[in-house]
């Protein structure tokens, strides 16, 4: 299922950002370094009130990011149990199940309702551009920055498609 593959991918490419991050990070200015991690916390304080919604339980944060700046361990730790949890959904979730619609409360006091599927397609581009926005951190800063496009991902968890491709442009 495509969705399952496309939360594979968002995991794969936040621990290729994180990997990155982590050996860079002490390379970076404190201010960038600082939004490096908080751009990164928001989008994992995101998919935690989602995941919270998707699930009916309370949410763990009234707010769009924390106050407090994580630790990088700290902030490592919620986005590999928060991938580990959407990858799993993704996974196991029926069409009916996506068809599902909840109805919630923004952190900002405005009201929500939106299918599952569309939660997902949100969780999905909401960490894209916030991954981009902490990879241009590095970039800026003349530090490698992650190649992760959708089509790396796929040839390297599916390595056979190379062969296929040479095979059928032979």
């Amino acid at each position: 299922m495509l969705l399952a593959d496309a939360f594979e991918y968002k995991k794969w490419a936040n621990e290729e950002l994180l990997a990155l991050g982590e050996r860079q990070l002490h390379q970076l200015p404190d201010n960038d370094a600082e939004f490096f991690v908080r751009i990164l916390n928001h989008t994992t304080v995101v998919d935690s009130l989602f995941i919270s919604r998707l699930s009916g339980i309370a949410e763990h944060y009234g707010a769009d990011n924390t106050r407090e700046t994580p630790t990088y361990g700290e902030l490592r730790a919620r986005i590999t149990q928060n991938d580990a949890w959407l990858v799993d959904f993704a996974q196991r979730a029926t069409a009916e199940e996506l068809q599902r619609v909840i109805t919630f409360r923004f952190t900002d006091g405005d009201l929500g309702q939106l299918s599952v599927e569309e939660v997902l397609l949100h969780l999905l581009t909401h960490g894209s551009n916030h991954r981009g926005m902490a990879s241009r951190t590095l970039a800026i800063n003349g530090l490698e920055r992650p190649k992760d496009t959708f089509t790396r991902y796929l040839h390297q968890a599916q390595p056979g498609r190379r062969e296929a491709a040479r095979q059928a442009l032979s």
